[in-house]
């Protein structure tokens, strides 16, 4: 099951079985057919099978409420459409599900059609919304399950008072016991000094941590306690990785110099696994679809051009396509920005002994080099000045590189991955930027959205840096202010992730009492959420003026009857009602 199976949209969920009435048909014959087909509404059509309003229960309630105050009018013989709502919102067949509920619950309507290609093929409403999600929570559930017992750690979830909740089967693997013989009893009947109600009394996250939880079993062990809204803890959560053959190799280890090398390599596997797909933070369906064009093209040796403005975290995606390679080769990164342009191609190509006044006497290898079975990550390629471009457009069509000084090829097997916050298409037409180069870097091009595109995504970024930013620093965090996330939500967020991280950091390092709260936000952002909120104020000021409401209603049905009636005045006072001197007044009014 993919996450494409999980989000549903409008038309795996919307009733098909609705009715069309035409917008001449009587408010009589409307209620008439709602009722025979036990439906809350009726779609109003015109002759062209076009959308021109839906009449619900609410409005049928609303032409009871006349008929009974003024019976002489008979108004169930008038047009339906002169009873429905008009100015009608419709969904796409492909929008999904979660975005159209959204959107529902802001302009707080019931219902929406569902249109293709200009015609009503369903409605979708707030019960089909309902039921779908409650469907998709049992799939995510079932979802969550197998993701948990196919991870390859022991994974133990307690309660508050110690007992075992969730047991999955690498943790059955690992300590050889079934969860149908641990869950639902305390985690110390099992192990020896386990470390769960260490987290549980002090409610701080401990984190590989090298424990013995079982005589001859070793783990790197990661204790981290889960709280709800509003503070409480209500779990923690085990992660146990068995390194008990590592452990015994560790100790058969005969020189110090053996030590060292294992420690390297460990702490590079530490290091690279900072840096896959899973530690990308984000749920927005753009991140989402970013995540799933990069996994697709890391096995490859396919260019791969980033696209996105500055800190939107390129270079991330880079070392995570890198690490889900499978290359056994470096990860070499260039800010081609940064180094000036007569040192660029020495840097990138390398150069032998007496190249250039300056050159080292034992020469230099170059990125490529270095990069060699690996990837070459070329970080604002777009600065790149134009002369270097064909030099590095030859590089990539022959596969060799020459150091300067040299005659002789190299051989590399190196894979490119360029970034840039350019409008490189611009600057190939201001010819600042080789189209060929382009068209070889580009070959699968990977656009990272801002951070003010997927404010979704603004309250797990602050959560991570807190925790990331408080370790580094050693200070203890164990409280956040609920307003600051709505505060740093609703920011524009020009310098994106990385601003973001600096922000909090700032917040960390300035919290008093081990609580973050809104006096640690920089003054400029809350200077900015205090107009947004005016703003958002004047607006809905405006909204629910009645009289500016009503006058623009009055003035904007003049004005179609007068369009009707080609600028007739009398035929056009005869179909609003009124009289011939009032239609004058109100025109004039209106200009």
């Amino acid at each position: 099951m993919n996450l494409e199976e999980l989000i549903y949209k409008a038309e795996d969920i919307m009733n098909k079985n609705f009715v069309k009435v035409f917008s001449h048909d009587t408010v009589k014959y409307a209620t008439e057919a709602m009722i025979k087909n036990n439906l809350d509404e009726v779609i109003i059509i015109n002759e062209l099978d076009r959308l021109e309003g839906i009449f619900t229960r609410n409005d049928l309630a609303k032409v009871e409420n006349i008929n009974s105050r003024y019976p002489e009018i008979n108004i169930f013989e008038d047009s339906i459409i002169n009873h429905g709502i008009k100015n009608v919102f419709t969904v796409s067949p492909h929008d999904f599900a979660r975005d159209v509920r959204d959107m529902m619950i802001k302009k707080n309507i019931g219902r929406v059609p569902v249109v293709k290609k200009g015609k009503v093929i369903g409605v979708l409403t707030s019960n089909n919304l309902r039921d779908s999600f409650y469907i998709k929570i049992d799939e995510m559930f079932s979802l969550q399950n197998n993701i948990l017992n196919n991870i390859h750690e022991a994974i133990c979830i307690c309660d508050v008072d110690g007992k075992v909740i969730y047991w999955n089967k690498s943790a059955e693997k690992l300590y050889k016991l079934k969860a149908c013989d641990i869950v639902g009893e305390s985690v110390k009947k099992h192990f020896n000094n386990p470390i769960i109600p260490k987290v549980l009394k002090e409610g701080k996250p401990l984190e590989n941590i090298h424990h013995e939880p079982m005589t001859g079993k070793s783990v790197i062990l990661s204790v981290i306690p889960i709280f709800n809204q509003k503070n409480d803890m209500i779990a923690v959560v085990s992660t146990d990785r068995d390194i008990t053959e590592v452990v015994c190799l560790s100790e058969k280890l005969e020189n110090a110099n053996a030590q060292v090398e294992a420690l390297s390599k460990a702490y590079s596997k530490e290091f690279s696994n900072n840096y896959t797909f899973l530690n990308i933070v984000g749920k927005s369906k753009k991140i989402i679809e970013a995540i799933s064009l990069a996994q697709k093209v890391a096995p490859t040796s396919t260019s791969v051009l980033i696209t996105g403005e500055s800190g939107t975290g390129k270079e991330v995606f880079a070392r995570s396509i890198h690490e889900a390679s499978g290359r056994k080769g470096e990860f070499v990164a260039v800010n081609c920005s940064a180094i000036p342009e007569n040192l660029l191609e020495s840097e990138l190509f390398g150069y032998v002994e007496g190249a250039f006044t300056g050159a080292t006497k034992k020469g230099k290898m170059g990125m490529f080099e270095f990069a060699n079975n690996g990837t070459l990550f070329l970080d604002e390629i777009g600065d790149m000045p134009i002369g270097m471009q064909s030099k590095l457009l030859r590089v990539l069509q022959d596969g060799v590189v020459n150091r300067l000084g040299s005659e002789k090829f190299i051989n590399t097997n190196t894979r490119i991955i360029a970034a840039t916050n350019k409008d490189l298409n611009k600057a190939i037409k201001e010819k600042s930027f080789r189209c060929d180069l382009f068209y070889r870097l580009a070959i699968v091009q990977i656009e990272l959205p801002p951070l003010r595109e997927r404010r979704g995504d603004i309250k797990n970024f602050i959560d991570l840096f807190i925790k990331k930013i408080s370790q580094k620093e050693k200070i203890d965090i164990v409280s956040v202010d609920e307003e600051i996330y709505e505060i740093l939500s609703s920011y524009k967020w020009e310098g994106n992730i990385r601003e973001l991280k600096n922000v909090v950091q700032r917040m960390v390092v300035l919290s008093t009492d081990k609580k973050i709260s809104i006096k640690n936000i920089p003054h400029y952002i809350l200077e900015y959420n205090k107009s947004q909120i005016m703003g958002l104020n004047n607006a809905i000021i405006d909204k629910y003026d009645l009289e500016k409401r009503v006058k623009q209603l009055e003035s904007n049905l003049i004005k179609e009857v007068m369009n009707i009636c080609n600028g007739n005045k009398v035929k056009a006072a005869e179909m609003l009602k009124i009289k011939r001197s009032t239609l004058y007044y109100k025109l004039n009014q209106i200009n």
